[in-house]
């Protein structure tokens, strides 16, 4: 069958399935069309399949027939309850407040391990997700890029799930102690914050004084401020440390004439041997997954395009880009002004 034979057929499958209300099955047909249309370089088809895809998935969600959602729910018993608050009673017993910042960033409990992530993914994967077709779906019905490998999507599926375990069961849950538990010798205040990071030799002083602002939103809950500010300006010092270890981050720009820029910090920097020699890879890994990747958090494309929702401007996801924060600060270096 001709390529264009080929791509008639899959439209007019996609249409039939759209007119029986199979909306789910519509998208994956227009979606097929839309790569067939693409090789063909036909850009009435392009634009016509690429709205259709999107307006199936929307349908499809609307639907609820396609859709279920599941509640995981995780327990523990009560040895375990009790070795997790022994863990945490032994990170908060000192004294100094700064000082259990500096053990946050480098403790290994809130780093992701990327090498038995992998190795758990591939043990764990389910037989549907060896053979079957999948797909991702945003909220405004677009298909996420790299959803529609089964293998990948299942590693980033168990990413997340070991993600979220370490941020509801430890990091969230230590640091709202800290900051709200009066009963503790080292609350952490906003000034105790403030000047650690102050005490920073990495943070130059133009980000620096933006980023005590988004701290101080972030413990006054203005969750959606301190995200918006506490984001790009985590890129801004990632990239300025960068710089000072030897990656090169100016990028060329000419679009009207020989110009350059600082390089926009994007996930297949952090792919990057350069990146991954310097900052570790599971610490790159984790970056990429709160900040860039489209089956994770994308904090810094939602904030960037202001896609971002209230929802999602909220203590846990803060307090993540808080932790990049104090890992930057912890393995590089503070110095006590005390």
């Amino acid at each position: 069958m001709k390529p264009k034979d080929d791509l008639d057929k899959k439209i007019e499958e996609a249409v039939r399935a759209e007119e029986a209300n199979q909306f789910l099955n519509a998208a994956f047909f227009y979606r097929d069309a839309l790569k067939l249309a693409i090789k063909l370089e036909n850009s009435r088809l392009i634009k016509l399949c690429k709205i259709k895809v999107v307006e199936m998935n929307k349908k499809a969600i609307k639907s609820g027939k396609d859709f279920k959602e599941v509640e995981i729910k995780l327990e523990f018993t009560e040895e375990q309850q009790k070795a997790i608050k022994t863990l945490i009673e032994n990170i908060i017993k000192s004294k100094n407040p700064k000082t259990i910042l500096r053990i946050i960033g480098i403790h290994p409990i809130f780093t992701m391990d990327l090498e038995a992530t992998e190795k758990q993914a591939i043990q764990s994967t389910p037989i549907f997700f060896q053979f079957g077709n999948t797909s991702t779906i945003s909220d405004k019905g677009h298909s996420i890029r790299g959803s529609s490998d089964p293998r990948y999507s299942w590693f980033m599926d168990t990413y997340r799930r070991n993600q979220e375990l370490i941020l509801n069961v430890y990091l969230a849950r230590l640091m709202y102690k800290l900051m709200n538990d009066k009963t503790f010798k080292a609350k952490l205040t906003i000034k105790d914050l403030s000047e650690y990071f102050s005490s920073s030799r990495i943070i130059p002083p133009q980000n620096l004084e933006i980023i005590l602002v988004g701290l101080k939103k972030y413990f006054e809950k203005d969750y959606i401020s301190a995200m918006h500010i506490l984001v790009p300006q985590f890129e801004a010092v990632f990239l300025s440390i960068a710089e000072r270890c030897g990656i090169d981050i100016v990028a060329l720009d000419q679009k009207q004439d020989v110009a350059t820029r600082t390089k926009t910090l994007s996930e297949y920097h952090l792919d990057s041997k350069a990146f991954k020699d310097i900052f570790g890879e599971d610490f790159c890994s984790q970056i990429k997954f709160i900040l860039f990747e489209p089956l994770g958090l994308k904090i810094r494309h939602k904030v960037a395009h202001g896609e971002i929702s209230p929802n999602e401007c909220n203590f846990s996801n803060v307090t993540l880009v808080v932790y990049l924060y104090l890992v930057l600060l912890a393995h590089v270096g503070t110095e006590d002004k005390e």
